[in-house]
């Protein structure tokens, strides 16, 4: 068994009634889960008492809609496979990353300051009310 599992199942550690709770909670949507599954299992029913014909032909049209619904899906994605791994992307251009002094310059700090301060775990920015930044400790 796995020491860090994906699903994390605490329910024992919780108290009586908040495991009620979600106890009752999971049963009430279930039960409406269920309930709107109530019309169409009415109409089957009823097709079905009625005219067993009429049923093979809605098994059979279907069983068609799932059929071609699964071709769809893998052509699908089969396409957009193939699109992103031929077409090339527009703009090939890398990024430059900015340097210490940009920073400096574009928000009016020294640059000694602005590298200290990046080399500390914590760091206090101080704005004015106009959010530009003034001063970082």
């Amino acid at each position: 068994m796995k020491k860090n599992p994906l699903i994390i199942d605490l329910r024992q550690q919780l108290p009586l009634h908040k495991r009620y709770f979600s106890n009752t909670t999971t049963l009430l949507l279930w039960g409406s889960w269920l309930l709107l599954w109530r019309p169409v299992m009415i109409v089957v029913s009823l097709i079905y008492a009625h005219q067993i014909n009429l049923l093979n032909r809605v098994f059979d049209t279907f069983s068609s809609v799932v059929e071609n619904g699964f071709a769809a899906l893998v052509a699908c994605a089969i396409t957009l496979w193939m699109w992103s791994t031929f077409v090339s992307p527009k703009s090939k251009v890398q990024v430059t990353q900015k340097k210490v002094e940009d920073y400096a310059k574009y928000f009016g700090l020294h640059q000694q300051h602005l590298e200290q301060t990046r080399q500390q775990k914590v760091v206090y920015v101080h704005h004015n009310q106009e959010g530009k930044i003034t001063h970082l400790n």
